[in-house]
């Protein structure tokens, strides 16, 4: 295309904002992942609030993982907590995603390495995690349950 051409054809504004969407996917392409937002606006995905909780636990964020738990088993949650109180996590695994078929339960099992100040060996804590979606608001809330409490909290 001749130099004379390639002036004339970005006269146009509909050219100009062409030429600007191209270079925006480029750039973002480039830079990672292009992932839209929920046109609807309905809160996280799954991936995103499960990493935010485990987090949250993991670093004894208790009051703020509370946040993700389902409404009426807030306050257990948090009496379950005060086993973990001088709980010093080293680590996390959590395991594949069990989805069911309609796609608004979820079950994930993590396992927290931890220590106790009063104990200088390391134990792990278990938790399962039952995720339900609201189907309208799309947020996710969990219930979980802890193997291992009891014996974290005798030391």
């Amino acid at each position: 295309m001749s130099h004379v051409r390639l002036r004339a054809a970005f006269r146009s504004p509909t050219a100009w904002i062409a030429l600007v969407g191209l270079m925006a996917v480029s750039f973002g392409c480039a830079n990672g992942e292009v992932r839209l937002g929920d046109p609807f606006d309905r809160k996280y995905t799954l991936e995103e609030v499960q990493h935010r909780y485990t987090v949250l636990v993991r670093w004894a964020e208790f009051q703020k993982a509370r946040d993700f738990v389902a409404k009426d088993d807030r306050d257990a949650f948090m009496d379950r907590m005060k086993a973990l109180s001088e709980a010093r996590f080293t680590d996390y695994e959590s395991d594949s995603v069990e989805l069911d078929d309609q796609k608004q339960k979820a079950t994930i099992r993590v396992v927290y390495t931890l220590y106790l100040a009063s104990s200088p060996y390391e134990t792990q804590v278990t938790e399962t995690q039952e995720w339900t979606r609201d189907g309208v608001t799309n947020s996710w809330s969990v219930l979980s349950t802890f193997d291992g409490l009891p014996d974290v909290a005798a030391n």
